[in-house]
This record gives structure tokens, sequence and C-alpha cells, in this order.
């Protein structure tokens, strides 16, 4: 296994966008909209890039406020070249079996935006900033593509 650390711009950005995945918010009430912050304490994030179309897919877990142990899964297309995400889509799923969707991309680079959920995390917006503790690459899958583990923290606002 390569434990070399990773600080190409391309594994920053995932990162980045990993680690906003997982801040998730607390209760929706759309009568009483509040921001509050949310932190993410600890992620743990599985990444697979394609090489050459900057595609990736990623599993995650973490411990954040608002959403305890929590589990994360996405897709997109990263620039390879500067690491910043083009385009995302996600899933949190809280401690409870809550959930809280995400996008990643356009005027914001390589912020993760809320998009609504459910449960308590219906109506839910806001974002969040990841700072990444680690990343290391697993393998060179032989197939074009690189699977990395990335460890993080991560801070925001959620509002609900």
């Amino acid at each position: 296994m390569n434990t070399r650390k990773l600080t190409h711009p391309v594994f920053t950005g995932i990162i980045a966008v990993a680690f906003c995945l997982l801040g998730q918010p607390a209760m929706a009430d759309s009568g009483n909209q509040v921001p509050r912050p949310v932190k993410v304490l600890e992620g743990h994030l599985t990444i697979t890039v394609d090489m050459q179309t900057g595609e990736y897919e990623f599993t995650d877990w973490a411990w954040a406020s608002h959403t305890g142990l929590n589990s994360n899964s996405g897709a997109g297309v990263l620039d390879l070249t500067t690491g910043v995400f083009l385009s995302g889509t996600g899933l949190i799923v809280a401690a409870n079996g809550d959930t809280i969707s995400w996008t990643v991309g356009g005027n914001l680079p390589n912020t993760v935006l809320y998009t609504g959920g459910t449960g308590r995390f219906e109506g839910v917006t806001g974002s969040i900033s990841v700072f990444v503790a680690s990343q290391t690459l697993l393998s060179d899958n032989g197939d074009g593509t690189m699977t990395f583990l990335m460890t993080y923290t991560g801070a925001g606002t959620i509002i609900y």
C-alpha cells in the first residue's frame, strides 16, 4: 500500500468537497429558519477518481454536529488541473436515518450546499467548508483510476 501524502490540487479539492458534504444540519422548521453552526469533528472519505475524465465517486463516514455518526456518498466531476469540483451531488444519512441532499460546483468553488432533506432536515439549506487533515493514495487501480483515503474536519452554517 502506498502511503505517500498527496498535495496535488485535485486531491486537496476532493477533500474540500468531501468535507463539505459531511457537515450536517439539525431539525428543520420552515416557520423558524435560523442559521446555526455545523461542525464535522472527524471525517473519513474513500474516493475513486478517473484520472482521464475527472469523474469521481466516494463514500464517507463522519462524526458531525446535528447528525451524529453519519454516512455520505456522492459523485461528480472535478477539474484535474486545479482540484476544483465542477459538479457533484450526494446524500448524507444521519444516525437516525434522516437524510440531507447536497450539491457542489457552480459559483462557489469547492463549497458544498445543502439542498434539502427528509425528516427533521426537510427544507434544510446552508453550506460547509472542509479542512483536510491528511490524504493518502490507497491504490492505483491500473484502469486509469486512483483511490484515496482522506481525513478531515469542517465548519459551516446550516439553516433550518
